[in-house]
């Protein structure tokens, strides 16, 4: 299956039903995972390999009502099952895995401050967080100072450069949120998000940070936004998969996995 065939399962369902739709495709897979609830919600756990600790890889399964959520962030979920399955593919013990699919992203990081606050952060090494992966050919690591360091995300930044891709760190977007800020705040300080882009959100947030300087209003800085292909559809019911790109779903999986790969295990 791939990864838009998935994608078109879980365009427009709710979130119990993608959360399904997850569970049936690791069953189908024969993968184990952990089930957490909480008071509101559910998140489901992959751990992969023999490790003490660990690397993150996540991705959250509720979408906004009106949204299809195929970029936000059914993307993130297709390539969380890719993952599973390259590692299933080489049954390599050595390397650590945990891969999240959180809930209640969208109403407050609900899922991702669940799991903090009942397991903590001391087994995970790090996270990448894959939020709208679907649409682009660079990367963004957000949000990521250009002093920051990590072995995961200097990791990323050199698997990207062998592999001819460009990525670009961004310390604060429009919304500067996402599940990463959880772990953060949890004292994991190698984790951030990972978004595909394209040369016209680029150009695009360049255009918006030059506006920020100049304290333009709210209406003006909205029009800005609209000019970057990541937004087009974002929250709304044309985020469908066939907007999505399978090459930047198949580049992103790719990238994740030789980054995980290429960790000093």
């Amino acid at each position: 299956m791939t990864h838009l065939e998935l994608i078109k399962q879980l365009d427009n369902k709710s979130n119990h039903e993608r959360l399904d739709i997850i569970i049936a495709t690791l069953n189908h897979l024969n993968v184990k995972y952990v089930t957490q609830e909480y008071s509101t919600g559910k998140n489901l756990i992959v751990d992969l390999g023999d490790r003490s600790h660990r690397v993150g890889i996540s991705s959250h399964f509720d979408r906004v009502k009106n949204s299809a959520g195929a970029n936000d962030n059914g993307s993130a979920i297709a390539v969380c099952i890719d993952i599973i399955q390259k590692f299933k593919n080489i049954d390599n013990n050595n390397i650590g895995l945990r891969v999240f699919f959180f809930d209640e992203e969208e109403t407050g990081l609900k899922g991702s401050k669940a799991y903090v606050q009942q397991f903590g952060v001391k087994d995970l090494l790090g996270l990448s967080n894959l939020e709208l992966v679907g649409l682009g050919d660079k990367y963004a690591l957000w949000p990521v100072g250009k002093s920051s360091q990590g072995r995961i995300l200097s990791t990323f930044e050199r698997v990207s450069e062998t592999m001819h891709i460009t990525t670009k760190r961004f310390d604060r977007i429009v919304t500067n949120t996402a599940d990463h800020i959880s772990f953060q705040k949890a004292g994991l300080e190698d984790s951030f998000t990972v978004t595909c882009i394209s040369d016209e959100d680029i150009e695009t947030a360049i255009h918006y940070y030059k506006a920020l300087e100049f304290e333009v209003d709210r209406e003006p800085l909205a029009e800005i936004m609209s000019n970057a292909l990541i937004f087009q559809h974002y929250h709304k019911p044309t985020d469908t998969f066939e907007k999505l790109n399978e090459n930047s779903l198949i580049t992103t999986s790719s990238i994740v996995w030789n980054t995980i790969a290429a960790m000093e295990w």
